[in-house]
């Protein structure tokens, strides 16, 4: 073999060499970036941001992905809003963006505390945590100054002119009538915490147990599973089970084809084994309020707000006909904002997208789609 050839095989050699470190060197830092955990980039309000508006919004974003089921969110003095998920990587998964919106102001001349603990990605990241504080405005009420002898308060950029010596000084008019702030609403709300779902189709065994928690019984997903029962069946055609009776299909299956859900006549029936309970249908927005104001949590079922509904209704062998749809769910009622009789907002604990504070009008729409039923925990 000649010098050349010999020299062309070394210089192959060590580019090939050459091209697996940089390959090496690119997986290690791709590895190294999972591994890392996601960081906060931008903030809006600023960190110590300390003129708030009183309904300012807060978003968070971060470098990557966060696990929102495992994400820890609270804001002190507590505040009474909704936490959502935004800027997913892919439809519905892989959120980038906090966001908070208050349903009730926030209170002037405040300093609020905004934690964010158990923050993990999507590799082999260990838990980090965040935390920020802001301070809201003041209060935006008309503020009278009285007595002669305070000083003229004069707002940056006036601008100062002495009056004509021939001219008298104009008389000065009425003080103006002080306008009240607007009262904050009152908010009615059950001390139960979010728990998200352990399964992709277990939104009313969720439901029965975050209402459980609430009423002192602790209980597993799986353990309600096992009192409500489930008919394993595959679907076939328009034949399929009883949801009136059991749970139908795989809770990890796809929705309406492997998979569906329960109504509520089993869950009441499961939920009576640890607290009384109530299966009903035609209820009204006042019962449920009347519930909430004795202590009880109700399960509600509803749809999820895609935009439209997709049919998928069937028969059960015995003839019977079973209204669903591929967008039903279930969430947890624990509370109002307003008087008793006008609230002007519904709070729930949605174990699959968190709290919300849906208006009274939106919620009575989504409600009527199972014919305003679901299950009263007493």
């Amino acid at each position: 073999m000649g010098k050349a050839n010999r020299f062309l095989i070394k210089a192959f050699l060590v580019l090939l060499l050459g091209l697996m470190l940089v390959s090496l060197m690119v997986t290690l830092d791709k590895i190294f970036a999972l591994a890392s955990p996601p960081k906060v980039v931008d903030l809006s309000p600023e960190k110590g941001a300390d003129d708030v508006l009183l309904n300012s919004p807060l978003i968070i974003k971060l470098n990557k992905p966060i696990k929102r089921q495992e994400v820890r969110l609270s804001i002190s003095p507590e505040v009474y809003g909704e936490w959502k998920f935004k800027n997913p990587l892919i439809k519905n998964h892989l959120f980038k963006t906090l966001t908070f919106t208050p349903v009730v102001n926030l209170e002037p001349e405040t300093l609020y505390l905004v934690s964010i603990e158990n923050i993990k990605g999507f590799g082999l990241d260990k838990a980090s945590a965040y935390e920020f504080t802001f301070k809201t405005q003041p209060s935006t009420e008309t503020v009278l100054l009285e007595g002669k002898d305070q000083e003229e308060i004069i707002s940056p950029g006036t601008e100062i002119t002495e009056p004509a010596l021939a001219e008298p000084a104009p008389a000065e008019p009425a003080p103006a009538e002080p306008v009240p702030a607007e009262p904050a609403p009152e908010v009615t709300m059950l001390k139960i915490s979010l728990d998200w779902q352990d399964y992709p189709l277990s939104c009313e065994a969720a439901s029965l147990k975050m209402a459980l928690e609430g009423k002192g019984v602790s209980v597993s997903e799986d353990e309600i599973m096992e009192r409500i029962g489930c008919d394993l069946s595959p679907r076939r055609d328009s034949l399929w089970g009883d949801p009136y009776k059991v749970y139908v299909g795989d809770i990890e299956g796809k929705v309406c084809k492997t998979g569906y859900g329960v109504y509520w006549q089993p869950v009441a029936q499961a939920a009576n084994y640890w607290r009384e309970a109530q299966a009903f249908s035609d209820w009204s927005l006042e019962k449920i309020i009347t519930e909430i104001k004795l202590g009880n949590p109700v399960i509600l079922w509803g749809i999820v707000p895609t935009g439209s509904l997709t049919d998928c209704s069937w028969y059960t062998p015995e003839g019977k006909y079973v209204k669903a749809f591929k967008e039903m769910h279930a969430r947890l009622g624990i509370g109002f904002v307003g008087l008793p009789e006008s609230p002007s907002r519904i709070i729930l604990n949605d174990p699959w997208v968190g709290r919300l504070y849906w208006e009274i009008p939106y919620f009575l729409k989504n409600w009527a789609v199972f014919d305003y039923s679901g299950v009263v925990i007493r």
